[in-house]
């Protein structure tokens, strides 16, 4: 009797013991596919960011070049400039919901915000307007690229 006590005890244990190490197994396995697929969408979402700059910076030289040689705006290159800070605007929001990490938004906002100002910069400050512009994108991209490959 005491025999088939200690043989479904034992049973039981095994049984329990597998049990808690399948749920272990399981929860390391369920925790690692959510930190691959929000790595994926940080990588994603970064250098569309950072494209959406380069875009949105690219529109305001050309601009800044137009207002330069004489000439006026038109419909179209407003459209091509309203677009292309949309495109900030978008993957900004894109950012926001693939990571609440405050430096890495912090960064971002830094290099939007510079880009933004690249625009109304007095003909004077357009070299200091540009290259803040350039190392707040440098930094984005840095600290991007160290959470992505961390």
């Amino acid at each position: 009797m005491i025999a088939t006590l200690v043989a479904v005890l034992g049973t039981l244990a095994g049984t329990i013991v597998a049990g808690l190490m399948q749920h272990l197994t399981t929860t390391r396995t369920t925790r690692a596919a959510t930190a691959e697929q929000r790595r994926r969408a940080l990588a994603d979402a970064i250098p569309a960011l950072l494209a959406a700059l380069v875009r949105h910076r690219e529109q305001q030289y050309l601009k800044i070049v137009a207002r330069r040689d004489g000439l006026s705006d038109t419909p179209d290159t407003r459209q091509a400039r309203y677009a292309a800070r949309s495109q900030v605007t978008s993957a900004m929001d894109t950012l926001h919901m693939v990571t609440a990490d405050r430096v890495l938004l912090t960064l971002a906002q830094e290099a939007v915000n510079a880009a933004m100002a690249l625009g109304d910069a007095p003909e004077g400050e357009l070299d200091a307007a540009g290259l803040r512009a350039r190392v707040a994108h440098t930094a984005l991209r840095t600290a991007g690229a160290e959470r992505v490959y961390a």
